[in-house]
């Protein structure tokens, strides 16, 4: 060989003879060798390793701060939600433990169905947003002993909608995700929900999870206009109905899965009731 490479890594193993840069040279001398060159040239080759090392070291420091910031603003974010959601809840002293535990309801139906974790721990945060148009409803309808009027139905009603159009510009996936929650929670699976009939696939598959989730929680607790239900009572209401709840109402895939896993729904109202 005519010459003596110089580089910063070992020679590429190859059936042909490899080109200087496949084999991992950075630089050729030719002989016979100057020794001069030869320390000027290795001693260029060792700070350019230097300079690579630091940038390497530099690009993984930024990676780092980049993710930690992230998880930050993730933190952040949720937090608003959460700030948001109890806001719509805050009226009612009685309803206050409900998005605690819708948040773990759902996660769990969420897994159960085989959504996967991803799916879920999004269901987890974005599931409290679901009443967020509560704070559009005046007090006197909230927290109304009796029974609505057509008039005060319709108003109440629009919970939906309101919630909607407070977050559907919200730019991030679970801005996003709770948008579609707050519309569609309580369309029905036969198409007897509002605000839109919506039935069967129409409806999107995070609204049909928290749509069980939410009766669950309002048959246990107590409301204004009624007293509380055991975990008994209430898994007999949603899967055999009792003339106002219907199975109809729900996906009957999820309906089954509820009735495998309600023994979980209990155990989080137990862990939340407040």
């Amino acid at each position: 060989m005519d010459g003596v490479a110089l580089g910063l890594r070992p020679p590429a193993v190859a059936q042909e003879l490899p080109t200087l840069g496949e084999a991992g040279a950075e630089d050729f001398l030719t002989k016979p060798v100057d020794l001069v060159e030869l320390a000027v040239r290795v001693r260029n080759l060792l700070r350019l390793k230097e300079y690579v090392d630091l940038l390497a070291d530099q690009n993984r420091l930024l990676e780092a701060q980049v993710q930690e910031r992230t998880v930050q603003l993730r933190a952040s974010h949720i937090e608003t939600i959460v700030t948001l959601s109890l806001a719509a809840e805050y009226k009612d002293e009685e309803t206050r433990g409900h998005v605690k535990r819708i948040s773990r309801y759902t996660k769990e139906l969420a897994l159960a169905l085989g959504y996967g974790a991803p799916f879920a721990e999004m269901m987890f945060h974005a599931s409290p947003m679901h009443d967020i148009g509560k704070i559009g409803i005046p007090d006197h309808l909230l927290l109304k002993p009796g029974g609505f009027t057509t008039l005060e139905w319709n108003v109440m009603k629009s919970h939906t909608t309101v919630g909607f159009e407070l977050l559907r510009r919200g730019t991030t996936p679970l801005m996003q995700l709770g948008a579609e929650i707050a519309l569609s929670h309580h369309e029905h699976w036969d198409g007897s929900g509002y605000p839109n009939a919506w039935k069967d696939e129409q409806i999107p598959i995070s609204a049909r999870i928290m749509n069980i989730s939410d009766q669950y929680d309002a048959l246990r607790s107590r409301r204004p206009h009624k007293e509380p239900m055991d975990h008994a009572a209430t898994c007999a209401v949603i899967l055999q109905g009792d003339g106002r709840t219907l199975p109809e109402h729900f996906d009957p895939r999820i309906l089954e899965t509820f009735s495998r896993i309600a023994g979980k729904f209990e155990e989080i109202f137990e862990a939340q009731h407040d």
